[in-house]
């Protein structure tokens, strides 16, 4: 059934045509298009293109070409098209203190093993002054003593002072570790520790604090801490000591000044062996560097297991095997 119909041209209602066309939309007053019948396909006037439908088996002078037979296709190299993964080239920028921090273990190793060496220099020079009471000292044998003397004191003060630096970076990253690992942030400022660790005289106070501020709830490192704190001040005093011996007159202070200068060392080395004990107990590692073992306690809910009939036998006989070993 063909009805003829006028299409509002703002709210797109359709209205049928009773009688005269009407020019207003009643619902939305808006203009009324020009009368068309429902049964006839008015296609949109915006639209450019229409739609033709044929069949496929109709072609328009285009043959069917036969497959031929050629090679199958393959790449000649490997497709450079697609996502490109580009890994960015390390900074060249070293990092220093991490990398001092990470050597200072390696530093202080060798700072004990040059001040045990100058002990024995120490020591050795000692022999060759009691043994120039009676007899002429061969020169070769005075220069030995002079160059290990040397290469020992020397060589652990250099190796001391690098221990220093590496020891206050380690400081630095410790206390950052430590503090970000319990959320809070660090009440003492890089340069106040590192001035506290450089300045005479606070160097002796001071970074004995900074470690005991880093401890949390461990006795042992309590107690390494303060183990190398009382010998680190102790160690001080002795060298002050030693200049001022060494200015005294006489072949006696002079020899005396040696067996000083040997104990010195020996307390030099001791410093150092407990200062990389401190380091590897804060770390969680053994004095050689590996992971410490941890330890799991579990409560005990009963008494132990008995033992059984197969393990008695065994303890007898092995106490009876001891019995004959040790009978005449």
């Amino acid at each position: 059934m063909s009805v003829v119909v006028q299409v509002c041209a703002r709210c797109a209602a359709r209205w049928p045509v009773l009688g005269s066309p009407a020019q207003w939309c009643p619902r939305c007053h808006g203009v009324l298009l020009a009368p068309v019948r429902t049964d006839q396909h008015q296609p949109p006037a915006s639209r450019g293109f229409r739609w033709i439908a044929r069949s496929p088996l109709r072609r328009s002078g285009l043959a069917a070409e036969a497959p031929t037979a050629g090679p199958t296709p393959h790449y000649t190299e490997i497709p450079r098209w697609g996502l490109h993964d580009h890994v960015e080239s390390p900074s060249a920028r070293r990092d220093w203190p991490e990398l001092l921090a990470g050597k200072t273990a390696s530093f202080l190793t060798l700072t004990a093993g040059l001040y045990a060496f100058a002990v024995i220099a120490e020591l050795g020079r000692y022999a060759v002054l009691l043994r120039n009471r009676t007899r002429l000292i061969d020169p070769t044998l005075l220069a030995v003593s002079d160059i290990a003397v040397f290469l020992g004191q020397a060589g652990g003060m250099l190796l001391a002072l690098l221990s220093g630096i590496g020891g206050v970076c380690w400081l630095l990253r410790m206390r950052r570790r430590t503090f970000a690992r319990a959320k809070t942030s660090d009440p003492r400022t890089p340069t106040e520790v590192i001035v506290g660790c450089a300045v005479p005289g606070l160097n002796l106070v001071m970074p004995g604090v900074y470690l005991l501020e880093v401890i949390r709830r461990d006795p042992r490192a309590v107690l390494l801490v303060r183990a190398w704190w009382s010998l680190w001040i102790f160690g001080a005093v002795l060298v002050v000591f030693n200049w001022f011996w060494r200015s005294r007159p006489g072949l006696q202070a002079m020899a005396d000044s040696v067996l000083l200068a040997a104990f010195t060392a020996l307390v030099a080395s001791a410093t150092a062996v407990l200062a990389l004990m401190v380091l590897r107990r804060l770390e969680g590692r053994t004095l050689k560097g590996a992971k410490e073992p941890v330890t799991r306690w579990v409560i005990a809910t009963g008494p132990p297991p008995p033992q059984t009939d197969a393990e008695k036998p065994a303890e007898k006989t092995s106490e009876a095997g001891d019995r004959e070993a040790v009978a005449p």
